[in-house]
């Protein structure tokens, strides 16, 4: 059986990643062939890899089907925005805290708004729902969540049953379909996973289709590389007043080591990292890089992970040998945007080379 929540290989990871991390940036998915000249320069098919993700529900075009993402088998335009579906968020922890968390929050207020909807002996019109409803039951959502959601919510099989349009002031509407009705158990991701695979293999009435076979190992210098090869030769290309050929060393070498599976290195590597880069903000310790440093809303969520490693890599290098096993191994490491988000920061805001010592 097909089972959505299964570890995916590293190739069918790069895909996921390339595509999120211009989600994230960009606020839109990215048009297929951007994803194709990505994978490319890793040699890697991005068409082999979408048609290798697992799903489940009817094969084909016809009948219902959920996946990772929105592509169902057909050819894909160079033009076309394939998307992820929350279903993908539960695989990249980068997208959670902006799509797949958001999303629950939403599904669980349409519950009780289709449960609390007032009935009529005489109207049989299903009710309806809107942004501005959303917004006022669920304050502080991410920015920029709710003008995308209704495209998200017409990709989840738990929200795409029902009408939807818009009025003539222009507002957004859909119905409160009672499909929703059986997702009320749905608390957590992976539980909105498994209900909603049980429900579309349910519907096909059929097993979901096979997984097909990953693609082969793939060389070290992948879009999966634990530090994007790009932003580490910047960084050694950079001019700076301060030397950075530390840090291009030991972004190589955990790199290196990431591609090993080597979890003790890697921790230690990165908490080299953390520990060598506050002078490039101006701070001297990393919780002041964390606490006075302007991030972004995106990259403060980044960076404050990378304090809570912290944690992890000491208990690598401090904990002595005993009796008991250790449980450290490479899913302990923070996500790889994170750092990526931190010594994008470093490239930025270093201070370069004084003008007048630098014309000398």
């Amino acid at each position: 059986m097909n089972d959505l929540t299964a570890p995916l290989s590293p190739q069918q990871t790069s895909l996921l990643i390339t595509m999120a991390q211009q989600y994230l940036m960009e606020g839109a998915w990215p048009v297929w062939r951007f994803t194709v000249a990505t994978l490319d320069r890793y040699d890697l098919d991005a068409e082999e890899l979408i048609r290798s993700l697992p799903r489940v529900g009817s094969p084909g075009h016809v009948g219902p089907s959920y996946g990772l993402t929105s592509h169902i088998g057909h050819q894909i335009a160079d033009d076309d925005r394939p998307a992820l579906t929350i279903a993908a968020s539960l695989h990249l922890p980068e997208l959670q805290p902006y799509i797949g968390e958001p999303f629950l929050r939403t599904l669980h207020t349409l519950v009780a708004l289709q449960r609390n909807a007032p009935v009529s002996t005489q109207d049989a019109t299903k009710p309806r729902y809107s942004l501005a409803d959303i917004a006022g039951a669920l304050p502080g959502l991410p920015e920029g969540f709710l003008a995308r959601l209704p495209d998200i919510l017409r990709l989840e099989p738990a929200t795409w049953v029902g009408s939807s349009g818009t009025t003539e002031e222009g507002i957004w509407w859909r119905e409160l379909d009672r499909e929703l009705r059986k997702y009320r158990e749905a608390t957590d991701l992976e539980q909105y996973v498994h209900t909603t695979s049980r429900l579309i293999t349910a519907m096909a009435g059929e097993l979901p289709i096979p997984a097909q076979t990953a693609p082969a190992p793939i060389p070290v210098s992948t879009p999966g590389s634990y530090v994007d090869e790009g932003l580490i030769a910047d960084l050694e290309a950079k001019d700076t007043a301060l030397r950075v050929d530390k840090l291009v060393a030991l972004a190589r070498e955990l790199n290196t080591n990431h591609a090993a599976e080597n979890p003790y290195a890697c921790q230690m590597l990165l908490r080299a990292v953390l520990d060598h880069v506050p002078p490039a903000f101006g701070q001297s310790t990393f919780q002041g890089v964390v606490a006075s440093f302007p991030w972004g809303r995106t990259d403060k969520v980044y960076v404050k992970k990378l304090a809570e490693f912290r944690n992890s890599a000491d208990d690598v290098l401090h904990r002595q040998i005993s009796a008991q096993p250790s449980r450290i191994d490479m899913h302990d490491l923070p996500p790889r945007a994170c750092v990526n988000a931190l010594l994008q920061g470093v490239l930025v805001h270093i201070p370069g080379i004084p003008q007048s010592q630098g014309s000398q």
